[in-house]
This record gives structure tokens, sequence and C-alpha cells, in this order.
């Protein structure tokens, strides 16, 4: 009874930790952001084997909850401070930048893969100057968000148990349908407010994770440091009209990537052997510079 008892008592401690974060995530971060997250927390699994030993209950719960198909749900809070694209000659310096608040929906395969699934909202700032005479600025001023859904799969390329690292990869796609309430071109006035805004991006990464388990007094936690590369390419369609003069637009032509390589580095934590909950931070650098955080749970 009193295990049952304490049993409870630090899922709702983990619960709380949970919902903290998520209001922290969505209430105190003033910049925003565009970016795909990677991340783990689809594809971390309790740890099979403990560095210390267990008590009986435990691994009954352990063998039993494997055993099971897995269905997770995780929210991400993606942040993009700065992303160069490439475009044509006539378009130069051009960034991206925005805000991204996604729901990850997936399942256990196999024990080895997982399809997922995302939706949220996002917004988006992108600004560039066309021609050498125009600075233009497209973004959402007043909270107006967009539309972002797509799906992917996750799956274990190898366990080294020996060492206990992972070798996991990941291939995502999501399509966006952004809002803007803001558009500037230079001083000129008629243009339209509302400008078709799309971005389609891809994205493959491969991962290299390692879990540690750290002893606390009142029970051990988890933490899965992990890094990798991956490759991703953006397509941003944005067209903004004159209304009085439907011949002159502007144009991003289908900009890219500047880069197409990034480095990803980042951290998911367990709180305790039998948690539901995983608290993820992750960051990614060289092809854009941007932060996740986020929490999952496991049903």
């Amino acid at each position: 009874m009193v295990y049952y008892k304490e049993r409870i008592s630090l899922v709702m401690r983990s619960f709380c930790l949970f919902i903290l974060l998520l209001i922290v995530a969505i209430f105190g971060v003033m910049d925003a952001a565009l970016a795909a997250t990677v991340g783990n927390p689809l594809d971390l699994d309790v740890p099979r084997v403990s560095a210390v030993l267990r008590q009986e209950v435990i691994d009954e719960t352990l063998d039993e909850y494997e055993e099971v198909v897995k269905v997770k749900a995780a929210v991400d809070l993606e942040l993009v401070f700065n992303k160069d694209l490439n475009t044509t000659t006539e378009v130069t310096n051009a960034k991206l930048s925005g805000q991204w608040m996604m729901l990850k929906l997936g399942t256990t395969l196999f024990e080895r893969v997982e399809p997922y699934f995302k939706i949220g909202t996002c917004r988006v700032d992108v600004s560039w100057t066309q021609n050498g005479t125009h600075d233009i600025e497209v973004g959402s001023e007043f909270g107006i968000n967009g539309l972002a859904w797509g799906g992917g799969v996750k799956g274990i390329i190898w366990d080294f148990d020996d060492w206990g690292i992972r070798l996991t990869g990941d291939v995502q796609y999501r399509l966006t349908e952004a809002d803007a309430d803001k558009v500037s071109v230079g001083n000129l006035s008629g243009i339209d407010p509302n400008p078709d805004f799309e971005i389609r991006e891809w994205q493959a990464s491969i991962l290299l994770s390692k879990k540690f388990e750290v002893p606390l007094k009142q029970g051990n936690i988890y933490i899965v440091p992990y890094t990798g590369l991956s490759i991703s390419e953006s397509t941003v369609d944005l067209k903004i009209t004159n209304t009085s003069d439907p011949l002159q637009d502007w144009t991003l032509f289908d900009a890219n990537n500047d880069s197409i390589c990034g480095f990803i580095l980042g951290c998911d934590i367990v709180p305790s052997l039998t948690s539901s909950f995983i608290y993820s931070i992750e960051a990614r650098l060289a092809s854009e510079t941007a932060l996740t955080l986020g929490g999952a749970m496991k049903f």
C-alpha cells in the first residue's frame, strides 16, 4: 500500500511538472520560431536494464508495460531565431524566423519503428531585399496563426547494448499555410494585405544517444543526451502584389535553405523508471539557429 501511494504521488508530481513546462514554454518565451524538431520524445523507451538493483514489482510492471503498443503524445514549442534563405540574384538578405507550436501523436511498432503525425499552429516572419530597391517584410504582428501539419517515421537503426548507445534515424515532412497581417514593401501603399504564403519542408536526420542513470534520494532519473546530423530542405512560396497594379509583384521565387546540412544537440529527461512523462530540450545549428522545448506523455 505504501509503495502504491508513493507511486501515485510521484505520478502527480511528474504531471504537475509537465503542465508547468508547457505553461513556461507558451507564455515565457517572447521571441518566436520556425523549425522541424527531431528530438527523442517518441522513441525514448524506459531503459531495459538498470544500473542498480530494481525491486521485483518494478520488473513485473516494466515487463507488462513494454509488451503493449505504446501510444504517445508530445507538445513542442519550436523557436527559430534565424534561418537564411537561398533564391535568385534578384533577392538578397532573405531571412526567416518564427514560432511553431506542434502536437505530435505516435505509436510504437515492433519496439523499433514509430510513425507519427503532427498538427499545430505557427507565426512566421520573413524579410528580404528585392532588386536592391525594396526592403520587404511579411509576418504576423497581431498574433494571427497559420496552420501546420505533417508526419514522419522514426526508427532504431542499431542498439549497442554493451555501451548503452542507440543509433536512431528520422524522416519527416511538414506543410504550412502561414497567415500574415503585416506586409510592407518599402514606403509603397496599396499592397495586398493577405498574400499567399506557403512553406513545404522535409528533413532526414541520424542521431546518436546514450542513457545515463542519475541516483537521487527519492528515486533515480534518466538523462539521455543526443547529437547528430540532419539534411533538410524548405520551399518558401510567397508572392506579394500591388492591388492598384496587378502586374507589379514581389516574390521569393520559391526560396530554399541557404544550407541543407545541420547539427543537432539535445537532451531528454525521464523523471523515474516508471514515469509516463519525458521532458526535452533541443538546439539546431548550422542550417538554422533554433531551439525547442518539449514534453511527451505515454498512454
